[in-house]
């Protein structure tokens, strides 16, 4: 074993260097320790080194990606910012809808005669339903059915052979908060709610959007202006509200579907109808020039529509 003083290479089992009278264990334990706290000195800077490249990478994964849940709520606690935050928006939509759908149904209804099943909606609170003119037509006394099941008897007061529109009368839901209507135009790509009994699953929603505008044709009636829809229709869903899925008001009364390869809805809006509705509130219809309407061809004798 050679001697860290002088260098003289003594026996293994020395304790003292022959040469120098140094204690070789002391020295050779020394030696090592300062290996030890070498090493140790190189592996804590390595350390703080990966820890600088690790806080430097994190700072700049930071700028381009956002925060993980679990780091998120990390930062509020050291950060002791408040524990509860508003919603995000889709949320708050989500919950809207549903207010909506589930408010509105309670205000739409089955209609059922001899022959013809559609829907209608409550226009005012003196219990008169709104409804398409195809689904009365030809019948004087109607079934009128609930969210809830109950039936109640109803009588059209209201009814055009130009415009696929008419009002009926439920004196039982006289009293009822009807759906607040919208008497502007509605934008294309705006979110929408049908409502209906399509091919008979009454109190049905659909969401869509209002896919065009202006469609103008003539079939038994003149539809002028009509919104065109990507919600769901079928038969059954006549008469029923289209509503705007923000503000829960009605837009438009679902009428017809075009299936060829394809469906598409299109639905009357309430500003092209809106004077008539008026007119038949302020002067209703004399019980004749009604019976006069009704005594014409019914659905059953029509070319198919909902």
């Amino acid at each position: 074993m050679f001697c860290s003083n002088c260098g003289y290479k003594n026996r293994e089992t020395a304790h003292y260097c022959i040469d120098c009278g140094q204690p070789v264990d002391r020295i050779t334990r020394m030696h090592k320790k300062g290996k030890r706290n070498k090493v140790q000195a190189i592996f804590l800077s390595l350390l703080l080194i990966g820890a600088g490249f690790s806080a430097a990478r994190l700072t700049d994964e930071q700028t381009v990606q956002p925060m993980s849940l679990e780091a998120e709520n990390t930062t509020q606690s050291l950060t002791q910012q408040p524990e509860a935050e508003a919603a995000p928006p889709q949320t708050e939509s989500a919950k809207e809808k549903k207010d909506i759908i589930q408010e509105t149904r309670h205000k739409v209804f089955t209609i059922e005669s001899d022959e013809v099943s559609g829907t209608g909606f409550l226009f005012t609170d003196s219990g008169i339903l709104i409804t398409n003119a195809h689904v009365v037509s030809g019948n004087s006394d109607l079934l009128v059915r609930s969210a809830d099941g109950e039936e109640e008897s109803g009588r059209v007061i209201g009814i055009s052979v130009v415009d696929d529109v008419a009002l009926v009368q439920v004196d039982a839901y006289a009293g009822n908060t009807p759906i607040e209507v919208e008497s502007n135009q509605t934008e294309v790509g705006t979110e929408v709610i049908a409502f209906g009994s399509p091919s008979g699953f009454e109190n049905s929603a659909s969401i869509g959007y209002v896919t065009g505008e202006g469609r103008d044709f003539e079939h038994n009636f003149i539809y002028k202006d009509m919104y065109q829809i990507d919600a769901q229709l079928a038969p059954g869903s006549s008469g029923g509200p289209l509503v705007d899925a923000a503000t829960g008001k009605v837009i438009a009364i679902n009428s017809i579907q075009y299936t060829d390869g394809i469906s598409i809805g299109f639905s009357i809006p309430m500003h092209t109808v809106e004077d008539l509705l008026t007119d038949w509130l302020n002067n209703p219809m004399s019980q004749e020039e009604i019976e006069q309407i009704l005594d014409q061809p019914s659905e059953s004798e029509w070319s198919r529509r909902n």
